[in-house]
């Protein structure tokens, strides 16, 4: 594992690349460690607030038809530039919002950036690894989740400094602007895969098995991610600023589990890893409903991120080598089938949340997590196994 993210961080490629996947998740730590606040201060129920998180996803997977068109006019490294640039331009707005309505249109338009960054900078990193002969989509992983860590961890210390949610965000996104153009001779001369379809793709008969456990994975990442703080805060009796504490220990975990992912992958191969990291992440979050305990929660949000942490690179490194399989679109599939479940998560647990309590809306979340444990020893293991 040393040896590998020590080849990782000598190698500028590859760490702008991950710099890239670090910058994205550094602004949704830090805009998903306040949500709670932005709960209250909007004063929504839980309808109401998933309703308003549909539409970052919504963005998303409108972007995504238009995405391969964009990247046949795009070199890597212009795509992962200006789609990062465009996103820190955008993030602010939703803390502009005066009711559900502008939320959802200020987390729509980021979607729009979000959609196409994720595209791009997962290319980006299965590109390096085949011009370099390189192992870095897992660290690259790592490094998103490294950047959730510190963006939720500092939230709430920043929240009790009493500044701002939308300054907090604009310094945070300048700060980036700033680094990223300093890595732009670099970015510029990241190698590209050629696409040879649309970025928004129907899952192959390859990859279904694939997108599947995609599906149930993301949905539960993007489950801590959006409801994790308020869970702990209105089950759990967590302050706001410890609430976010919940998903900094998911992101901090997830960043672990991730950097050593690529030197599990060479040892291990890709079904056990996937099947153990679900059934670890379903008993992390059966942990933290049955306790309803603040740091118990956090502990339980903990073992989720480590857990799942191995998944999503596994799924979209056999998607990116599956035989027969265009690269892109073998990424694009499990990046829809995950889009999908983005976007129908935040209403849908939501919706269960309001009817019955947030603890019914993650036990749904758990039962998804045990699917996908399933999946690698039925008929999706050929395709896991890639």
């Amino acid at each position: 594992m040393i040896k590998t993210i020590k080849a990782f961080a000598l190698h500028w490629p590859s760490l702008s690349v991950g710099f890239t996947f670090f910058s994205l998740s550094l602004l949704f730590g830090s805009w998903l460690g306040r949500l709670p606040q932005v709960q209250a201060a909007l004063q929504l129920t839980e309808g109401q607030l998933g309703l308003a998180l549909l539409g970052l996803p919504l963005g998303a997977l409108c972007i995504m038809p238009f995405a391969s068109w964009l990247s046949a006019r795009l070199s890597g490294g212009q795509a992962v530039l200006y789609s990062s640039l465009f996103l820190y331009a955008l993030f602010p707005l939703p803390t502009f919002a005066h009711g559900p309505y502008g939320l959802f249109a200020g987390l729509f338009a980021i979607g729009l950036a979000n959609g196409y960054m994720n595209i791009a900078m997962n290319a980006a990193a299965a590109a390096v690894e085949r011009a370099y002969q390189m192992t870095i989509m897992s660290i690259c992983h790592g490094m998103f989740s490294l950047g959730a860590m510190v963006g939720a961890g500092t939230s709430g210390l920043i929240a009790t400094s009493g500044l701002s949610l939308s300054h907090h965000l604009i310094l945070v996104a300048l700060l980036l602007v700033g680094l990223q153009l300093w890595l732009k001779p670099v970015i510029m001369r990241l190698p590209k895969h050629e696409s040879k379809g649309s970025a928004l793709a129907l899952p192959p008969k390859a990859l279904l098995g694939l997108a599947f456990i995609g599906f149930c994975i993301m949905i539960g990442e993007g489950a801590i991610a959006d409801w994790g703080a308020i869970f702990l805060h209105k089950e759990a009796g967590a302050s706001t600023a410890f609430a976010s504490l919940g998903y900094a220990g998911f992101s901090l975990s997830m960043a672990v589990g991730r950097f050593a992912g690529d030197s599990i992958r060479l040892k291990l191969g890709s079904t056990r890893p996937i099947a153990l990291g679900s059934l670890m992440g379903a008993a992390g979050i059966a942990l933290t409903i049955i306790s309803a305990h603040p740091v118990i929660g956090i502990l339980g949000f903990t073992i989720v991120g480590l857990g799942f942490s191995t998944v999503v690179p596994l799924v979209f490194s056999a998607a990116a080598n599956t035989e027969g399989i265009d690269v892109s679109n073998g990424i694009a599939a499990v990046a829809s089938a995950g889009t999908i479940g983005f976007l129908i998560a935040p209403p849908l647990i939501g919706m269960i949340s309001e009817a019955w309590g947030l603890s019914y809306g993650m036990g749904f979340v758990a039962l998804l997590a045990l699917s996908a444990a399933v999946v690698p020893f039925t008929r999706g293991r050929r395709a896991v196994s890639s």
